[in-house]
């Protein structure tokens, strides 16, 4: 059977393939920060903000104006911080309302002014994108192919995003920037390249404290046997410094600009937790016995696990943003599942890697 994995950024897509036997179940990951009952009367900090009323809407509304109406949005929101009044059929009132629909279903109250709360918004917001959001894979296969004219597209925009869940990484980038905007946290689009590609990205200020985000690249796209491409949720490329995003040599992010220079990478990993067929298992892994003992709990476990997202940390390896320092330690952990045979190829893995160690491995039986 065929495993192929496909990383999507603006206009970059990496594909490498996979012999994988004896596949049969999946389960897809659990939507994100999902809280159980939404809040009857959901707050959101930009209602206390200085109200803008959007310009007349022209008398055609052709594709340069509607352009330009959610371009006076993202300003208004963004750029000048404050709360948009907006004129009757305003097209731009729906891309606002379903942006704060998000945050309504998946940013809780209490988040606000507490201790971590800019934490917690900040990772809701992460995930929903990279979740909900797919990536327009026939844009990018336009642009291979020498199509120019497309900044116009919407999947370079946030109606792209919260209209129709459809962008590359200039909308996503966009979208986040938006929503962090909406909540009264700081962010600021970065533009650059990933793997020598054109690539856009984020930064965000929590705790006083900037830190790199990549949207785009936290959805790892994957397909089986031949089929539609799926995709799995990723913090693989979540609230890192400038230096680890440079220097992880896989896919290196190179800044064309130096925005708030983030200095220090967040331990998304350290302290969590994953379960397992009824066992708890830190997602910091600090030897290949332990790595081999998650893999078992893989097998045995009476449902399906599609993904396991961990940070390898066993010490002496102090070239993980460098080399796949662990690639001889995951191939015999994936050897002790028994019943599946994966045959690893110098570009055939079945996993993605990540800065500081992090994986996301992916499991079929």
């Amino acid at each position: 059977m065929r495993f192929r994995l496909r990383v999507a950024a603006i206009v970059l897509v990496a594909v490498i393939s996979v012999c994988a036997v004896g596949c049969s179940r999946f389960s897809p990951d659990l939507p994100p920060h999902l809280i159980p009952v939404g809040e009857a009367t959901p707050v959101r900090p930009v209602d206390g903000r200085e109200p803008y009323t959007m310009s007349p809407l022209p008398d055609k509304l052709d594709e340069a104006a509607y352009r330009a109406r959610m371009d006076e949005l993202y300003s208004a929101v963004v750029y000048d911080g404050l709360r948009p009044i907006f004129r009757d059929n305003d097209p731009a009132e729906a891309v606002y309302t379903a942006a704060r629909r998000i945050l309504d279903r998946y940013v809780s109250n209490e988040w606000h002014g507490s201790a971590d709360g800019e934490y917690n918004i900040v990772h809701a917001v992460h995930d929903c994108l990279a979740y909900y959001v797919d990536y327009d894979f026939e844009l990018y296969d336009a642009y291979k192919n020498g199509a120019t004219a497309l900044s116009s597209d919407p999947a370079f925009h946030i109606d792209g995003v919260f209209l129709h869940g459809k962008a590359v990484c200039d909308g996503l980038s966009r979208a986040f920037e938006f929503l962090c905007a909406l909540e009264g946290i700081s962010s600021v689009r970065v533009t650059g390249s990933l793997a020598s590609v054109p690539h856009a990205w984020n930064k965000v200020r929590i705790g006083g404290k900037w830190y790199n985000v990549d949207v785009t690249a936290a959805a790892a796209h994957y397909s089986v046997g031949g089929g539609e491409y799926r995709k799995q949720l990723s913090h693989g490329y979540f609230l890192l410094s400038d230096k680890t995003y440079a220097e992880f040599k896989a896919q290196s992010h190179v800044f064309a600009e130096q925005p708030f220079v983030a200095t220090e990478d967040y331990d998304y990993y350290g302290g969590e937790q994953a379960e397992i067929g009824g066992e708890t298992f830190p997602l910091v892994v600090t030897s290949r016995d332990g790595l081999t003992s998650l893999f078992e709990a893989v097998r045995k476990a009476d449902k399906a696990v599609g993904k396991l997202e961990v940070r390898l940390d066993y010490g002496g390896y102090v070239q993980v943003n460098a080399a796949d320092m662990y690639r001889d330690d995951i191939a015999a952990a994936y050897a002790a599942l028994g019943n599946s045979d994966f045959r690893f190829h110098t570009d055939s893995v079945p996993y993605f890697r990540y800065p500081n160690g992090v994986y996301l491995f992916l499991f079929y039986y």
